[in-house]
């Protein structure tokens, strides 16, 4: 609560000048007292980000909507990844998963894990998606070496436009303040942390123990909400172990290009009636 409070008593301060400086600069020229010049009114620095101020985050609301503004229309890829590791460097659990979407709406999506999922009886070690305004295939790889696909009816998403307004919240709850910038990028780049997070989110469930937690995210100066982290250190299972989860953003123009496994997918299994078809093969 600190930066809030001193936010508050900064402004309180100005208007108490500002009055005071209007008064005096009233006198006319015979009153025979000295004009003073008002001091000038601070302006917010135009190079923050939308919604943020030098303390805070005064309005999520607002950098949400310039984040989801900035993604629509354009290409875009957004990574997520959860790891749980031990100090030694064991991984305990990573789990890795993304989209690449084209600003024509095509969707490359993947998703990876150290731990198997069960699907059907097999592990399934790895699972690849193209989907475009009419068609969905998705490639399934298995522990024990056999690739399956589905194909069927594209609903069509774009994933995570909404993100930078939950993150956007929980930043502003936890009053984060600016810790790191880099103004003289080109837009400039905002680092924002809270750490010692409150007891809604200071907890995790893959640590048996949680003894320090934080936030931070980067936000450049157009709104864009680059990458978002939430750590947490303490013990699992006796050993000193960290849980963390990140998620980032990448607005480069990239082209989503449909993989050949796609093309050889549709050859085989067209769809008939919307239904999903699906075909399998060993991979060697």
């Amino acid at each position: 609560m600190q930066p809030r409070s001193l936010a508050v008593g900064i402004a309180l301060v100005s208007l108490v000048v500002l009055g005071g400086c209007t008064a005096f600069s009233t006198a006319g020229p015979n009153s025979g007292e000295r004009t003073v010049t008002p001091a000038p009114v601070p302006t917010p620095d135009p190079s923050l980000p939308p919604g943020v101020t030098a303390n805070s985050i005064s309005d999520p609301e607002r950098l949400g909507s310039a984040h989801e503004r900035r993604l629509t229309n354009r290409s875009y890829t957004v990574t997520v990844a959860r790891t749980v590791q031990f100090a030694n460097g064991t991984i305990v659990r990573r789990l890795e998963q993304g989209r690449m979407v084209g600003a024509d709406g095509r969707i490359l999506s993947w998703r990876h894990r150290t731990e198997p999922e069960r699907g059907g009886g097999d592990a399934i070690v790895s699972r690849r998606a193209w989907t475009n305004e009419s068609v969905h295939v998705l490639r399934l790889q298995y522990a024990n070496g056999t690739t399956r696909y589905r194909v069927g009816e594209s609903h069509r998403r774009y994933p995570y436009r909404r993100t930078a307004y939950n993150v956007a919240r929980t930043l502003s709850d936890e009053n984060a303040a600016i810790v790191a910038s880099d103004t003289d990028a080109d837009p400039p780049t905002y680092a924002l942390e809270s750490r010692n997070l409150s007891e809604e989110l200071g907890t995790s469930t893959d640590l048996d123990r949680v003894e320090t937690s934080r936030i931070r995210a980067v936000v450049i100066g157009t709104g864009v909400l680059k990458r978002a982290s939430v750590r947490y250190a303490g013990m699992r299972d006796g050993a000193p172990a960290v849980a963390n989860s990140t998620v980032r953003f990448n607005t480069d123009p990239e082209t989503v290009t449909r993989p050949e496994w796609v093309a050889t997918t549709l050859e085989q299994q067209p769809r008939e009636n919307e239904t999903t078809a699906e075909s399998t093969q060993a991979t060697g």
